[in-house]
């Protein structure tokens, strides 16, 4: 063998040595290299929504065609379970879901952007403001509300109202917020939403009113809020109560796409959206009320997926919740009759208001001057006309006995019995009709509370897959984080 083979020979045996000893890992990722960060990303948050609101809500739609046949995010590919738990509790309360899915840490309840020591802990939202991408946050309800306070603030308690107000309003790593009004503590302090509106606008904030005034804002310079169309109310109205020139949460999801891709599209953007009555209605137990929240939580959806189609390589959608609320189960004696619902327009707390006006009371529930009791058969229309009962719905003897005896409690003994939620209050009357209605048509409701059960985790766009290993709530914020290099 001459010296030049020989030298060949030992350079492709050193060439070779020098592969095998590469690390398993190196190779693998010379093999497999990392995911393209996503470049927008959307993380919706259902309050209160479990897997039984989801699949109730999709088999109410496919029987009776009021609504999208398939929620779409039950399609995204990548479906998953995480946990919930709190610190404090196996039933987590939505101001420590909320910061486990903001911060990626577990607190105790009523804790927002805290940890379980009453240290301030850092969102998402922060980290991605860090690294020059734009933020916002939407949301059904009032914009300091415990889901998104946990994205900008911090508080021991998520009663802190106007606390929350004013970090929001010191915030200058949230760009873009929207949301019904500012909760406040009015009855103590006298500072109300439009106090601090003002605010905002002293510290150069713009303040939008409904989506006629949504307009122009990807042009529009410096940060912004998007609130109700109705400066008075610090939520929005159920969709189903919901009238054309009410804002919704797509109204809200267009504006903030609107903005963020307007000022930051070459960079990218984070962007959290609430669906946040999806869990009033489970605390008041309405199944018809709680299924149309979750199809317009599908509509807010669906103006994300329209943007998805225009950049899907550079876009990850991730869609959860923070908790289940009201138990509910599907299935009345192996039988569903979801059809039964479908008469009902309005909500609970809705019907209410029309059912306190045929007693005669004011929203105090204290009698209006020239009052008119009314009479059993008026009541018994009532429930008829707004609920179902005896018109689309099967009312048997005992139960009409039960509802009778109830309206002889309260006009004819002045009894009135009420049922409280945490959001409401209704006449005892009312809310046993409505829940009645609910059996019938399939829709058990356990209580009006949250529940310990896990919640699903559906995933699409870029790295998506990569959230398959996503076990908790508290890894959500950490994997984005990783995978966007916030």
């Amino acid at each position: 063998m001459n010296r030049s083979t020989f030298l060949r020979r030992l350079a492709a045996f050193a060439l070779l040595s020098a592969l095998v000893l590469i690390p398993a890992e190196a190779r693998k990722k010379a093999s497999n290299p990392e995911p393209k960060a996503p470049k927008y990303v959307f993380y919706m948050i259902g309050d209160g929504m479990g897997f039984n609101e989801v699949y109730g809500a999709q088999n109410y739609n496919q029987v009776t065609g009021d609504g999208p046949e398939y929620i779409n995010f039950t399609q995204f590919p990548v479906r998953t379970v995480i946990t919930t738990f709190s610190a404090s509790s196996l039933v987590t309360d939505s101001a420590a879901a909320g910061t486990a899915l903001a911060t990626g840490v577990k607190t105790y309840n009523g804790a927002i952007g805290v940890d379980n020591d009453h240290n301030p802990v850092n969102s998402v939202c922060y980290w991605a403001h860090q690294k020059g991408f734009g933020t916002g946050i939407a949301t059904t309800v009032g914009v300091n509300h415990a889901t998104p306070a946990a994205f900008f603030g911090h508080a021991d308690n998520r009663n802190e109202y106007d606390k929350l107000a004013t970090q929001l309003i010191e915030a200058d790593f949230v760009d873009f917020a929207a949301g019904g009004g500012f909760l406040n503590e009015a009855s103590k302090t006298g500072r109300d939403s439009k106090y601090f509106e003002d605010k905002a606008r002293e510290a150069g904030i713009a303040v939008f009113h409904g989506k006629d005034q949504f307009r122009g804002l990807a042009s529009h310079k410096g940060r912004v809020l998007c609130f109700n169309v109705d400066p008075d109310r610090t939520e929005l109205k159920y969709a189903i109560d919901q009238k054309p020139g009410d804002t919704n949460l797509s109204d809200f999801v267009r504006a903030g796409i609107d903005y963020l891709y307007g000022h930051f599209a070459e960079k990218g953007f984070f962007f959290m959206v609430e669906g946040g009555k999806i869990d009033g209605a489970g605390h008041n137990d309405d199944a018809k009320c709680n299924i149309k929240e979750t199809n317009d939580f599908h509509a807010a959806i669906d103006v994300v997926l329209a943007f998805y189609d225009q950049h899907p390589d550079e876009t990850l959608i991730l869609v959860t919740a923070d908790h289940e609320t009201g138990g509910l189960q599907l299935g009345n004696n192996y039988m569903m009759h979801p059809e039964l619902l479908k008469s009902r327009s309005f909500s609970e707390d809705e019907i209410n208001v029309k059912f306190r006006a045929l007693a005669g009371v004011g929203s105090d529930r204290k009698p209006l001057p020239g009052r008119t009791v009314p009479t059993w058969e008026q009541v018994k229309a009532f429930l008829g006309e707004y609920i179902g009962l005896w018109n689309t719905i099967e009312v048997d003897e005992k139960q009409e006995a039960a509802f009778r005896e109830m309206y002889h409690n309260a006009f004819e003994l002045d009894e009135e019995e009420v049922v409280e939620s945490l959001y409401s209050t209704s006449n005892r009357i009312v809310s046993d009709a409505i829940m009645y209605a609910d059996r019938q048509a399939g829709y058990l409701w356990t209580h009006g509370s949250h529940t310990g059960s896990p919640l699903g985790l559906y995933v699409k766009g870029a790295v998506a897959t990569e959230f398959n290993t996503c076990t908790d709530n508290t890894l959500i914020p950490q994997f984005i984080k990783r995978l966007a290099n916030y």
